[in-house]
């Protein structure tokens, strides 16, 4: 199994954090799915294990499963925001 660093240092499974960032929306696994480009097993899985490491919590909704950060969670989404912000900015800069 890869630990924390080897999945987030990922494309896909930072943005998923990046994600839920927005707490203006609910966010359950399917949503993500759609949202980052994933499938949906991919993604459970993923949401499974930032529920181990203790960055997201799971809170039942009637028949759905929603998913939030913890501020650990947080603080992790905020700095890779930030990297993805940077790298945006530097891709974008003419030669």
């Amino acid at each position: 199994m890869m630990g924390l660093k080897e999945i987030i240092l990922h494309v896909k499974p930072a943005s998923i954090l990046v994600q839920l960032k927005d707490a203006s929306k609910e966010w359950y696994a399917s949503n993500l799915a759609k949202q980052c480009n994933t499938t949906y097993v991919y993604t459970t899985k993923l949401l499974n294990e930032f529920k181990k490491d203790e960055l997201i919590t799971f809170e039942n909704k009637g028949r759905t499963k929603n998913v939030k950060l913890t501020e650990k969670g947080m603080q992790i989404a905020n700095a890779l925001g930030e990297l993805f912000n940077k790298i945006e900015k530097k891709e974008e800069k003419p030669k």
